[in-house]
């Protein structure tokens, strides 16, 4: 290979190995914004974790399934929807809970894709920079072999003499 071909290669793999670091860099600030996200719903989550969301849930599914398919007496039927506007109610308070509690999974689980992003692009930084390492041996070498051609080739032409140096010894 000769250094043009050399160098086309290395700014190509500089090129993608800036790339490949820059969006290491975002996933970071977005790890750490999802952290903070994260440390900012703990105390919440914990202050509710007694708070049980599934059953009044459970609950009203099941008042409304009771009353669309059953047929009761108007004074039933508005018991059961005052026991439904009930749980509507207790629902409407614990909607907030519900919410952090799926937002801190997404959160969660945005941290963990984020840091597997990062390992892949570190084992591919990691092949670029082995790459780079073997192009600039290479490049090191050529640079080398070719100061030695040049202080021999200086060498030969020291041990020449000029023919205006002949003719200035020959006059004398």
């Amino acid at each position: 290979m000769d250094e043009e071909t050399l160098k086309a290669k290395v700014d190509e793999l500089e090129k993608k190995k800036s790339e490949l670091i820059e969006r290491i860099k975002q996933l970071n600030r977005r790890i750490r914004y999802k952290n903070y996200e994260q440390k900012a719903l703990q105390p919440f989550l914990e202050q509710t974790k007694d708070v049980q969301v599934a059953p009044l849930r459970k609950q009203k599914r099941a008042l409304e399934f009771k009353i669309s398919t059953a047929a009761y007496t108007p004074k039933m039927e508005r018991e059961i929807l005052k026991h439904l506007k009930k749980v509507d109610e207790q629902l409407e308070k614990v909607k907030e809970v519900e919410r952090a509690r799926r937002k801190i999974k997404y959160v969660e689980q945005d941290i963990s894709e984020g840091e597997a992003e990062i390992g892949k692009i570190e084992t591919e930084l990691k092949v670029i920079r082995d790459e780079l390492k073997k192009y600039y041996d290479e490049m090191k070498t050529m640079r080398i072999s070719q100061r030695k051609q040049a202080a021999a080739q200086a060498r030969a032409e020291e041990d020449m003499v000029a023919l205006g140096d002949l003719a200035f010894i020959e006059k004398e």
